[in-house]
């Protein structure tokens, strides 16, 4: 038995070395790819990203990672070329659609143009927080001016409205109008003010932050209306019983 076993090992010895079989290239070039990218290695990162489509061209995901890395390079114009590979293999993917129009936003496409671009990718985001989003990055690009744009008469008699309903504690009411006026309005502050107290009637009150954390990139040198956000903050964490946080905004609003 002893020289059976010998002979075994002396067998295995023998055979001709084995090679560990490699991870497949594909994965390798793309994890050192993502890798790059978390460094902000961008422009390696697209290096490698190509060696992916080398295996295989047909990928929209690696041509959706090129465009990524070109907008973060803020070359929109490339990172529009690599989108378009990527929509053209996969068109209903939201997130290209997404990528899309912030590449309009940063092109400087006329605002009205990307306000329907946004309108009409609601229905496929079906996610009102990325639809804001979108919205305030619109904003943001403009021009920025010291003072919140003048209402137009139907504007202000619809915000009149708004208060209206608040008065008269009509809160599920006010939230549907106000959708309706974000639709035409995305970038005004005091619609999202009305929504904000319009959800704290309700006791809605995580509703209620979101909406006035998707306005305060709308409240521009407004000095009056930043108090009142900041009152509506105050006012919704000592109903959560959140001193820090309301104290937190007290001394903002005594800093005014």
């Amino acid at each position: 038995m002893k020289y059976l076993v010998l002979i075994f090992w002396i067998s295995l010895w023998q055979l001709p070395a084995q090679k560990v079989p490699k991870k497949n290239a594909f994965d390798d070039y793309f994890y050192d790819a993502m890798t790059e990218r978390l460094k902000n290695n961008y422009q390696q990162s697209n290096q490698l990203f190509e060696q992916c489509l080398s295996i295989d061209p047909d990928n929209d995901v690696i041509y959706f990672k090129i465009a990524q890395n070109y907008f973060d390079l803020k070359d929109y114009d490339q990172s529009l070329v690599y989108l378009r590979q990527a929509q053209k293999y996969n068109p209903n993917n939201k997130w290209y659609q997404k990528l899309f129009i912030e590449i309009k936003i940063k092109q400087q496409t006329d605002p009205k143009a990307l306000y329907q671009l946004i309108h009409d990718f609601e229905a496929k985001a079906h996610n009102k927080y990325l639809i804001q989003d979108l919205y305030r990055q619109v904003q943001r690009n403009r021009l920025r001016v010291q003072t919140q744009p003048k209402l137009k008469p139907k504007e202000a008699e619809n915000n009149i409205e708004l208060q209206n309903l608040y008065n008269q504690k009509k809160y599920q009411k006010l939230i549907e109008k106000g959708e309706k006026a974000l639709e035409q309005r995305p970038d005004d502050a005091n619609i999202y003010l009305h929504m904000a107290k319009a959800y704290t009637g309700l006791k809605q009150y995580h509703d209620a932050i979101d909406y006035l954390d998707m306005g305060m990139d709308f409240v521009i040198g407004n000095k009056e209306m930043l108090k009142a956000y900041y009152q509506q903050y105050i006012a919704i964490f000592s109903a959560l019983k959140q001193t820090g946080k309301a104290k937190l905004y007290q001394q903002k609003l005594e800093k005014l």
